[in-house]
């Protein structure tokens, strides 16, 4: 009858729960008769909704149980919340705190700040479909982390801001669309898979100096990069870029197309062990296409003078191109990869 006690994985799924006071009857009584036996994982699942009577609405509701986790020594901590955005005002502290995933929080400086230096051994963190309003990301010891925002575009930072990420042991990072957040690299000399996706809300303007390509071209470890950009200031930051010299694996969006696939071709000879190019082509940018005369970021079909020199790309095997139906973009594309890569290589065209 006491065995459960001794359990060290509690997941707790509020759609068990027809309402918030059973859910926190049965959580309350539960944590109170386990006590403060040693836990390696919590996670919490509340997905009452925010027109529910008695929905969360105040991160004060479920305040003592993550208390009772981080006493516990909890090392995998998740609170996936479905509602209104909740904020944390108290720290988050201990020692054995090893990875980390909150839903639908607003995470500032201050948050950040407090929980590196209070679980100074958190190894992962995951924000997904957050407010992110931070400045400065830096932690020593963080290896993976993941960041999504919150798809309200009603809430907002207070105007644009760099949003400078410090982390000497980071090797694996996935970033979507921060509002109102260039994104600038310091520190990121461990990675080894990047994916990042930035939109126009992310930039005050073209001008913006964003210098993500040009940091991550001088990682050494950097074998994977996934990179969707809808913003041409990319495109001044490719020609600072070094060699990305271990990359295997390149994903990129239609960003790279414009000026006969220049970026393209620039990234692919800067990539001397490039073994797969996955392209990503959208509807968008496919109607953009169509009327040309309306959109000056379309794929260009350069004079052989303007074409560059061939060159050798003796480790890509395969190039993938995910596009929608009748995208007319494709066979200009295929046509400069052709001219422009000498070593032969397959091209498969996934059609959507």
């Amino acid at each position: 009858r006491n065995v459960w006690v001794s359990a060290r994985c509690l997941s707790i799924d509020s759609d068990q729960f027809s309402t918030l006071r059973q859910l926190k009857k049965f959580l309350d009584n539960l944590l109170l008769d386990r006590g403060y036996t040693a836990l390696h994982t919590f996670w919490l699942r509340i997905n009452f909704g925010i027109f529910y009577p008695d929905s969360i609405d105040d991160y004060c509701q479920i305040r003592p149980w993550v208390c009772h986790a981080l006493r516990s020594n909890v090392q995998v901590l998740g609170i996936v919340h479905h509602g209104e955005i909740l904020t944390i005002g108290n720290a988050f502290t201990s020692s054995y705190l090893k990875r980390l995933q909150l839903r639908n929080f607003d995470v500032d400086d201050w948050f950040v700040k407090k929980l590196f230096s209070g679980c100074p051994n958190l190894e992962e963190l995951e924000l997904i479909c957050c407010f992110v309003n931070i400045i400065k990301f830096s932690s020593t010891k963080l290896q993976r982390s993941t960041v999504t925002t919150t798809d309200d575009r009603s809430i907002s930072c207070l105007g644009f801001e760099d949003m400078v990420i410090d982390m000497p042991k980071l090797v694996s990072l996935d970033i979507k669309e921060v509002p109102d957040r260039n994104l600038y690299f310091v520190d990121v000399s461990s990675l080894e898979t990047a994916s990042v996706c930035i939109d126009e809300s992310s930039f005050a303007s073209s001008q913006v100096d964003c210098n993500v390509l040009s940091a991550l071209s001088n990682i050494t470890s950097l074998r994977s990069l996934s990179l969707t950009v809808r913003h041409k200031v990319l495109e001044r930051d490719v020609l600072r870029c070094a060699k990305f010299n271990s990359l295997t694996t390149l994903s990129l969006g239609e960003w790279c197309l414009g000026s006969g696939c220049s970026s393209l071709l620039h990234l692919l000879q800067r990539s001397p062990k490039i073994q797969k190019l996955i392209l990503h082509l959208t509807d968008v940018g496919a109607s953009q296409c169509d009327h040309p005369e309306q959109h000056a970021v379309v794929v260009g079909d350069p004079t052989c003078s303007e074409t560059q020199r061939p060159f050798n790309c003796e480790n890509l095997k395969k190039i993938e191109i995910n596009c929608p139906l009748g995208d007319k973009r494709i066979h200009v594309i295929v046509r400069i990869l052709y001219e422009n890569i000498n070593s032969p290589t397959e091209i498969n065209i996934m059609s959507h």
